[in-house]
């Protein structure tokens, strides 16, 4: 089970990557440039994607001026050079739905990561309303004897995302040096 797993993960990795490439350098274009304003980069995540947060808040590899939502009530009034993520484990959720909604009504632009299967995303939902969205297609990978599958690794999955984003950012903020 665990070579499958491991597998089936490393190739989940490697679609991120080669799918979402230039959409990470977009991304990372502007939480660079958050970062050199000296702006705040705010973070909502739901569900079992809220394993993210404390990545950003504590890891070894952070960006500095980073503050969470918890909700589209506790929303700041942003700047023009604020960037907000948002990680969904699902394309409906519906806190990021309404966090995202309140975003799009202030012209503000925001990073979805989606941990959604391809069928979440036939439906409109978070993925229609921004113009920069990292669908994770996160689906459980392991089969087993009874035919069903376990191993659905979307906070895994959303970790990796959150380390490109960092190192392709690191590597902008180095041309700036």
């Amino acid at each position: 089970m665990l070579q499958i797993f491991t597998t089936q993960l490393s190739g989940k990795m490697k679609t991120i990557k080669e799918k979402h490439e230039e959409l990470l350098e977009d991304c990372s274009r502007i939480i660079a440039q958050t970062v050199v304003s000296g702006h705040t980069i705010y973070l909502h995540a739901s569900g079992d994607l809220k394993s993210v947060i404390p990545q950003f808040l504590y890891g070894r590899d952070t960006f500095k001026n980073v503050s969470v939502i918890e909700n589209a009530k506790d929303l700041p009034a942003l700047e023009d050079q604020d960037s907000v993520i948002l990680f969904s484990p699902s394309s409906h959720d519906e806190a990021a739905l309404e966090l995202a909604n309140s975003l799009v009504a202030e012209n503000k632009t925001c990073i979805t990561i989606i941990g959604t299967t391809e069928k979440d995303l036939a439906e409109d939902g978070l993925h229609t309303l921004t113009d920069l969205s990292i669908e994770l297609q996160a689906s459980p990978m392991v089969p087993l004897d009874d035919g069903s599958r376990v191993g659905t690794p979307t906070a895994l999955l959303a970790l990796y995302v959150f380390h490109c984003l960092h190192l392709t950012t690191a590597d902008i903020l180095s041309e700036y040096e």
